[in-house]
């Protein structure tokens, strides 16, 4: 990158741009403090000069005349700097002794310090000073007065301390801010390459943490969320893909089979009856893509709007009146143990599916003369439906993958079925926020859909009879 490119990205940093702002704030925020002392101290030593010269006035009017004649010697011969006004006046208006030609005309005689332009005996110039004039009982006037040089000298030392004091600090926060611009640029540059990669396919690239827990981190570790999110959602569809493919392949086939049979016969009963079997294997692809697009609109989460406070216990019980008499047709035992009611919040229709799906595993699984057990039950604090069979069961380190779309145990290939129940059953349990637990052992299957601490309010309601 040339170097005028990366100055220009330097001062485009944010955190240049906010030193800058600080800086600026910083530099009117010290010039009024600094005003605000400057002023404060002119006006103190101000108020100090007027009070110490109208005491002095004072005192000196009602002084002798030979006493004051000295005072006023010994004020003006020890004057080396020539600041000092000191002068004694007739009644008449006439200089008695002093240091000025005659009595200012703008100078009120009323025990208090003015500020005038005058010009002294032997000065160059007029200058500024402070004059305090206090009446003697003959009638006579007493000026005393001190030139304004030590006090601007004063004001000029306060302003160049303060100035002194105002530059280190700004640059010091712009120094903190090119070198924050510095750094910051560096981890965009980071940021930006490792963005790169990613969009050039390398998806397993993750965006770099420093650890410093800033912004800049937390915006990188939700981005790295969001990749992990989207490299699963992409091995989920490749394989659920794969197992469309390996699935609908073999269907297809027997499908053509019949219907090749069929054409190269000349009954046209068997003709029709390769027609109708190839509808059968149609219908059943079909459901397999219903079940599929099913599954993908609960895991968009879009009919959580539409919940309600659901009982389990209910939906218990619709499920088991539908499966009963198909139990009883493959003389399974089918009961229920109830404990409740239970109440939690969702979509009754959907738990309804759900749990009809996990009676609809059992029924197929369990052989004859096996039994069924639905229960609804108060598990780990929080509401579930549990459905028990006595079938094969599901080997432990089977329970992780049997709930991924189209994933069938190689035992239970034989048995019709497309290997999405347990999958739709896991969207809706997603949905809703409840965790599908898979146990038992080689006696049989345990499915519990436990509710999450969400639904503990409607249970609490329940308990005190709202």
């Amino acid at each position: 990158m040339p170097r005028t490119e990366a100055r220009a990205d330097l001062l485009r940093a944010g955190p240049f741009r906010l030193a800058l702002g600080f800086a600026a704030a910083l530099s009117v925020g010290m010039l009024l403090i600094f005003g605000f002392i400057y002023w404060q101290t002119s006006e103190a030593e101000t108020r100090r000069m007027r009070r110490d010269l109208v005491q002095e006035a004072a005192l000196a009017a009602q002084t002798r005349d030979d006493i004051l004649l000295y005072q006023l010697q010994v004020r003006i011969m020890t004057d080396y700097h020539r600041v000092t006004v000191a002068a004694w006046f007739d009644a008449d208006g006439k200089l008695r002794y002093g240091n000025l030609d005659h009595l200012p005309p703008d100078l009120p005689v009323d025990d208090n310090g003015h500020r005038l332009t005058v010009q002294t005996t032997g000065a160059d110039q007029p200058q500024p000073a402070i004059l305090a004039a206090a009446r003697r009982p003959d009638g006579g006037v007493v000026v005393l007065g001190r030139a304004m040089d030590e006090l601007l000298a004063l004001q000029r030392v306060v302003a160049r301390t303060l100035i002194a004091g105002l530059l280190p600090a700004v640059a010091l926060v712009l120094a903190s801010g090119i070198l924050g611009g510095a750094r910051a640029r560096r981890r965009v540059q980071t940021v930006e390459q490792t963005i790169g990669r990613i969009m050039g396919g390398d998806l397993r690239e993750r965006l770099p943490v420093s650890g410093s827990r800033d912004g800049v981190d937390q915006l990188s570790a939700r981005v790295n969320q969001m990749l992990d999110r989207i490299v699963h959602l992409l091995d989920e569809i490749r394989a659920v893909g794969d197992n469309i493919a390996h699935d609908l392949r073999t269907p297809l086939s027997v499908m053509r089979a019949k219907l090749e049979r069929g054409l190269a016969s000349s009954d046209a009963e068997a003709l029709r009856r390769g027609a109708e079997a190839a509808l059968a294997d149609l219908d059943k692809a079909f459901g397999m893509i219903t079940a599929l697009l099913r599954i993908a609109e609960l895991e968009d989460s879009r009919r959580q709007s539409g919940f309600t406070t659901v009982d389990l216990v209910e939906v218990a019980a619709e499920v088991f009146d539908l499966y009963e008499p198909l139990a009883e047709v493959k003389e399974v035992s089918l009961t229920r143990e109830d404990t409740g009611p239970l109440f939690v919040v969702g979509d009754r229709d959907l738990l309804i599916e759900a749990v009809a799906n996990l009676v609809d595993n059992a029924v197929k699984f369990t052989p004859d003369g096996g039994r069924i057990v639905i229960r609804t039950l108060m598990r780990d604090g929080a509401p579930a439906v549990q459905v028990a069979d006595t079938g094969p069961g599901i080997p432990p380190d089977e329970r992780a993958a049997v709930v991924r779309r189209l994933y069938r145990l190689d035992k239970s290939r034989h048995i019709q079925g497309n290997g999405l129940g347990l999958s739709l059953v896991q969207a809706i349990a997603g949905l809703h926020g409840f965790e599908l637990d898979i146990g038992g052992d080689e006696g049989g299957a345990v499915v519990t859909m436990v509710c999450g601490p969400r639904h503990e309010p409607a249970q609490a309601a329940y308990a005190n009879g709202i």
